[in-house]
């Protein structure tokens, strides 16, 4: 999703290359190119016991049945209990929406209030454009509305301080048309500080963390026609988001956003762009977008399967969907249903 622009995506041809790099009890030859035991000295013999004692140390106290080991510090821990987001209330904590006055954002923020979510904040630039989008009347603090610049981590993070906000819901977006160091600035670097302000502020508590993030299709494509670094930067969050050690990260990548009232096509999930070979329609609506973001806010939190759910997002012509959870769920992997 790039909002302040509507593009015409195109079918995205192959994927990013990816380089590993090996380091560590192993060192490479550089003359034959390969990777060599090195010889068999005592002091290496030493290294090489302390590196097998270190790993064997490692299996030994990782827990295989709960999430990936967080990122975001050592105090952030999942108990492996099971959460349900689907009666959110003042204990099960807050939402916050960033981008909240944007074309996406906003419709997010109505669709969360109308499910009687009594805890929605929006993070935003201008609190005029709050009253006139989203109706408040202070468009302060008091009523969750946080003014501030999302690319400055300290802004972000009031809007966190108190330790309620349990869920972050990332509708902001750069515009393909402005710097490209702000689109790195807004796609990537404050997303990392979010989800860092979201971990830090809810110590222990990881089971209870979810983020919602809309990217976009599109990313499969080396070379974009359109929105400059967006979807480079959008890809490299995405990356960001599935080792940063929150329990729950549900990625959506909607394909070309129009602004139609919604609710009146069928929906349509997949991956790696393969929608746009399987079909000539590449619109979805903001509406559509906000309502399927609004079901993963709210959906049970269910441990027998992967808590990392990533999916393409269209629509095409067809009757209206009404299951959203099921339509999410369906994005899974064959392994993972």
């Amino acid at each position: 999703m790039i909002d302040e622009m509507t593009p015409v995506l195109q079918t995205g041809e192959g994927i990013l290359p990816m380089t590993i790099e090996s380091s560590g009890c192993n060192s490479e030859n550089e003359n034959s190119g390969r990777y060599m035991m090195p010889k068999a000295t005592s002091s290496v013999k030493a290294g090489a016991f302390l590196c097998l004692s270190t790993l064997v140390a490692l299996l030994v106290n990782h827990s295989f049945s709960s999430p990936a080991t967080p990122l975001l510090g050592a105090s952030l821990r999942s108990t492996g209990i099971p959460k349900d987001w689907s009666s959110l209330n003042e204990a099960s904590g807050a939402v916050l929406i960033t981008g909240a006055t944007g074309r996406t954002g906003s419709l997010l923020y109505h669709e969360l209030k109308r499910k009687g979510v009594p805890d929605v904040r929006a993070f935003v630039r201008d609190a005029e454009k709050a009253k006139k989008l989203l109706g408040c009347d202070a468009c302060d603090e008091s009523e969750g509305i946080f003014v501030g610049d999302l690319t400055e981590p300290d802004d972000v993070r009031r809007a966190m301080a108190d330790g309620s906000v349990k869920i972050l819901a990332v509708a902001s977006g750069a515009s393909g048309r402005g710097p490209t160091e702000l689109q790195r600035a807004i796609e990537f670097d404050a997303v990392i500080s979010m989800v860092k302000s979201l971990g830090e502020t809810n110590a222990n508590n990881n089971d209870a963390l979810r983020v919602v993030f809309c990217s976009s299709m599109g990313s499969t494509n080396p070379k974009p026609s359109f929105g400059g670094d967006i979807l480079h930067w959008k890809l490299n969050a995405e990356a960001f988001l599935s080792s940063s050690g929150i329990s729950s990260t549900i990625i959506i990548k909607p394909c070309g956003l129009n602004n139609g009232s919604g609710n009146d096509s069928t929906l349509v999930v997949g991956h790696h762009d393969k929608l746009f070979e399987e079909s000539p329609y590449h619109a979805v609506s903001r509406q559509d977008v906000a309502n399927v973001m609004a079901e993963s806010v709210m959906m049970t939190h269910d441990v027998s399967n992967s808590n990392a759910l990533r999916f393409d997002l269209c629509s095409i012509p067809g009757p209206r969907t009404e299951d959203l959870k099921g339509l999410i769920e369906s994005s899974r992997w064959e392994w993972d249903k």
